[in-house]
């Protein structure tokens, strides 16, 4: 039994320390337009870069105009680390104001506050749209293989202890 108990618990520690580095949580490298910026044409979409991929559930992104009309327009894309909302008219000049929160691989929720100004009303060429690819789904995979892995752990353990020969009589 003991065997057991210790065939688990390393077997625990094996899955918590392989997975140190999926653990940690997403992070905004960068947004287009940057974050605290002046731009004289308005853009025709926000763009959000992360260090890692994230999901398409739950992904929301709202840009807002210095009245407070949110401006986002169309469906948002995300595309591994990318995610990119398309924004309408722009008419007024001054300060966006850009809310977003999406899932980061390891499943907690990623909130992201930023802005960027205006200086001249009116809106640049729209561009051709980007065709959308679905979400790798990298998360499940990973959950999944974790929870197999575990599986065979454990049933390797209970054939273990099974096998081994009783005490024997003397």
């Amino acid at each position: 039994m003991r065997r057991l108990v210790a065939v688990l618990v390393a077997s625990l520690l094996t899955l918590v320390v392989s997975t140190g580095v999926a653990a940690a949580h997403s992070k905004l490298e960068s947004m287009t337009p940057a974050d605290g910026s002046t731009q004289a044409a308005p853009p025709t979409q926000v763009v959000l870069t992360f260090n890692e991929p994230v999901g398409s559930t739950g992904a929301e992104v709202q840009v807002k105009s210095p009245s407070g009309a949110n401006v986002s327009t169309g469906q948002i894309t995300v595309i591994d680390k990318s995610v990119t909302q398309p924004v309408g008219a722009m008419i007024e000049v001054g300060k966006y104001t850009v809310d977003a929160r999406v899932v980061s691989a390891d499943g907690h929720p990623i909130t992201v506050s930023a802005s960027f100004t205006i200086t001249h009303a009116g809106h640049a060429a729209v561009p051709a749209p980007t065709p959308a690819t679905p979400d790798s789904g990298s998360n499940v995979v990973v959950i999944v293989a974790a929870v197999l892995v575990m599986l065979v752990v454990v049933a390797l353990s209970v054939v273990i202890v099974r096998r081994r020969p009783g005490p024997e009589s003397s």
